[in-house]
Order: structure tokens, then C-alpha cells, then sequence
């Protein structure tokens, strides 16, 4: 679900060529991806009626989230377009050029009427003013059948519509190793976690209490192995008005935990080399490591277990994917926009999608669950612990420092003050 992030960096330029292509009339061809129509005939792409039978039409751009995300879709969108009698301009973007497309498409306005954003992406495009408030779009009643409406209101509007929730970070353990070691049961507490790392480490030397990926080539990492450890102790990224706080006492706490972890060898003294935290727990290397919710079927012969959330001094929180539909401003019919969006996630196609594209948990709460019947519970009780990274300037650049300040911490170069200071440093002088 998730893909490598792109440090999402625009230009002042960039963004007043979107501002002043909102609202105008796109035309030629959106691109050449697989869910482009093979006609001969110009897209305009932006809900307006066009001469094709007095049509209304809609551009729609996804990503491949799963091998067959166009089949699936093409056949959904045949039903709404002719109960709308519209036409909907479906396009797959490669996650490897995800933002590039929607930078480039939208600032020549030949981005999409609906889109599909995660949290990295939703800042730039709120303040040029790209996206739209749609919350008005919606009765009331709509809203409350959604599990994780309120998630999208981002900045000072309703500018996402929670699309995939879901591959929450979790703490998967080997039982075997950890029943060894003499521990019954998963962690449900920071300092159990602490105490179960420190009885596999005396049971077994051999094998690591926890693994993580402090070797991967982008801030993946920070998901389950900061954020929730840092909401736990009570902290945030940033405040309401985007100002860094992570220079706290709560900062100093979730930072101080990792480094035990690291200096009390309950990680491999190599962590900021790992970029695969799971092949060592398959392999019986690693007695707990963290991931998502989508990686059981990677755990077969493996009797494991998992800790939905640790509580920590303050709080149990943990990270989970919000990735969102959003409505463009530049729809010249966004009534139908905002009416193909509710189809999209309505319970009978979200359950169908679920079934048969990829396994994430229900965004409704009359729909079917069809992923790990493990995680059933955690996914229709946990909801008030999930938590999504804040929307603020700046976020992609912003977590690759502090993930390298905090590597450079377990290679001894910096202090857990000092990662605090000068990732805040950092975000003072060259992004706020």
C-alpha cells in the first residue's frame, strides 16, 4: 500500500501556474497510462457536458494498489456511468512517478477530477488552493456510516475522504522464542516491552529481542518504529498552527526509549544497515519486529503473535494509512464528482474491492471484514488508537532528517538532545 516517499518539494512558480489554471478548461490527452481510453477524441477531463451525447465526463487517477485495480475498477465504473449517464476517464499512475504525474498534470491543468492522495502529498495542494472542501457534499447520515470521516479534515477543510485505512503498524512476536525465554504473552506496555527485549537477550544471545529497518533507504521506519512511541509518551509532530514540537519532554522521552533499545543491544548493533526486518524473523533471527497489518501471509509456520498498540506514559497509539480520495477544484461538475466518490466507497463496492483487488480493513461500519480474522477486532475497536502523520509544510523533508539525526544517534554521533535540537534547527531555518 505504501510506496517509497518523494520528498515533495514545489516552487513558487509551479504553484502559481496551478493557482491561476484552476477553473480552466483542460484539454489534449492526460497521458498514456493503462487506464487512459484508447479514443481519438480530446479529454477535457473536468466533469463539464461535452458533445459525446450530451455526457457528462470525469477524469479519475488511482494507483495500482493492487494486480488487477484496472479490471476491477472498469467494470465498477461501467454501473455508475450509465445510472449518471457520464463517461469516467479512468488512469492507473505508476507508484514510481506518483507525484511527479500530479504535480505535472495538475500544473498543466490536465490533472483529474477525483484523485487519490496520502498524507505526504495533501499540503502544497491545499495551500495553492487545488483541492476542495467537499464536506457539503455530504448529509449527515453519509458521514457517520464512514469509520474514519473525521481523518480527513486536514488543515481547515474536508479535503480527503478516507480511502484506505488500514496496514496499522503493529509488534509481531515469535512465541516459540519468546515462551523460551519465558514470556507468555505479547507486551501490552512500553516498559514490558522492555522488560520481554531483556529475557530474550539473557534466554538467548543468539538471537535478537527486536529488529527493525534503520537501514532503509527512506523514513518508512519512523511509522511503527518512532511515531507510536513518541504519541505514546504524549508527544506531536507539530502543533495547529505547524509549529515543531518535537523538541519536548515527550520528544526527548520516545527518542531516550529508542536509544536504549540500541545501546542495551535489544536491536543488532548493525540496525542502521537492516533494510529487511522480516527475513530475519522468518528465519528465527529476530524474536519481535514491527510492520503491518498486510504481512501474515508472509508468517506461515511461524506461531506468532502480535501487540496492536503499546501504552506508553501517556497514551496507546499507533500509526495506520490513510490514503484518501480528494476532489479537484478545477471539476467543472463536482456535485457528480463528489457523487462518483461516494460510489467509490460505498459499502457493496468496498467490500467487493476488498474481496478481490487487496485485503485492507472496512472504511464503513455495515461493511463486510474480509482480511486476517486476527485483526478484526483491532480494526472495529482500535479506531480511537490510529493515528495518520499530521498534514504541515514541509513533512517529506522534515522526516528524512530527523531519520537520519536519529540513525546518526545509534552510530554515536548525537545525543537524544541533540537529534531533537537539530532536526528543530533544521525545520526553523530552512522549511517553516
Amino acid at each position: 500500500m505504501r510506496r517509497k516517499a518523494v520528498v515533495f518539494m514545489v516552487t513558487i512558480g509551479m504553484m502559481l501556474g496551478v493557482l491561476g489554471g484552476c477553473g480552466d478548461a483542460r484539454n489534449g490527452d492526460t497521458g498514456s497510462g493503462p487506464g487512459q481510453p484508447e479514443t481519438g477524441e480530446e479529454n477535457a477531463g473536468s466533469g463539464e457536458a461535452q458533445d459525446t451525447g450530451g455526457k457528462s465526463e470525469l477524469t479519475l487517477w488511482l494507483p495500482p494498489n493492487g494486480e488487477n485495480e484496472e479490471e476491477f475498477w472498469t467494470e465498477k465504473l461501467a454501473d455508475f456511468e450509465a445510472e449518471n449517464n457520464c463517461e469516467v476517464h479512468l488512469e492507473i499512475i505508476p507508484w514510481q512517478n506518483y507525484e511527479e504525474k500530479y504535480l505535472t498534470g495538475v500544473n498543466s491543468s490536465n490533472g483529474p477530477d477525483v484523485g487519490y492522495m496520502y498524507m505526504e502529498m495533501f499540503y502544497d495542494y491545499i495551500e495553492m488552493g487545488a483541492l476542495t472542501d467537499f464536506d457539503s457534499y455530504f448529509t449527515q447520515e453519509e458521514k457517520e456510516n464512514y469509520l474514519y470521516y473525521d481523518m480527513g479534515h486536514l488543515v481547515d477543510g474536508q479535503y480527503a475522504l478516507p480511502f484506505v485505512v488500514g496496514n496499522a503498524r503493529v509488534i509481531y512476536g515469535n512465541m516459540d522464542i519468546l515462551n523460551e525465554a519465558g514470556v507468555t504473552k505479547m507486551p501490552e506496555t512500553t516498559e514490558e516491552f522492555l522488560e520481554v527485549c531483556k529475557a530474550v537477550k539473557e534466554s538467548n544471545p543468539e538471537v535478537y529481542p527486536f529488529i527493525d529497518v534503520w537501514g532503509a533507504a527512506n523514513y518508512v521506519v519512523l511509522n511503527g518504529g518512532f511515531w507510536p512511541f513518541l504519541w505514546g509518551a504524549g508527544g506531536a509532530i507539530v502543533d495547529e498552527n505547524g509549529n515543531m514540537t518535537l523538541d519536548s519532554e515527550a520528544g526527548l522521552e520516545a527518542v531516550e526509549f529508542l536509544h536504549t533499545l540500541y545501546e542495551e543491544g535489544y536491536l543488532p548493533e548493525t540496525v542502521t544497515s537492516c533494510d529487511d526486518s522480516l527475513t530475519p524473523f522468518k528465519n528465527g533471527e529476530a524474536a519481535m519486529f514491527i510492520s503491518g497489518t498486510v504481512i501474515p501471509a508472509e508468517l506461515e509456520g511461524i506461531r506468532w503473535d502480535y501487540s496492536p498498540v503499546l501504552q506508553g506514559s501517556k497514551a496507546a497509539e499507533t500509526f495506520v494509512a490513510c490514503d484518501s480520495l480528494v476532489l479537484f477544484e478545477s471539476c467543472k461538475n463536482k456535485e457528480l464528482a463528489a457523487k462518483l466518490m461516494k460510489y467509490m466507497t460505498s459499502t457493496d463496492v468496498m467490500t467487493a474491492w476488498h474481496k478481490q483487488v487487496v485485503q485492507f480493513p472496512p472504511i464503513n461500519k455495515d461493511e463486510e471484514y474480509v482480511g486476517d480474522e486476527r485483526f478484526e477486532v483491532m480494526y472495529r475497536e482500535y479506531a480511537d488508537h490510529f493515528k495518520a502523520t499530521p498534514v504541515f509544510k514541509g513533512a517529506g523533508a522534515i522526516y528524512d532528517i530527523l531519520y537520519k539525526n536519529l540513525q546518526s544517534m545509534m552510530m554515536g554521533d548525537l545525543t537524544p538532545k541533540e537529534v531533537l535540537e537539530e532536526t528543530t534547527d533544521y525545520y526553523n531555518t530552512n522549511i517553516k
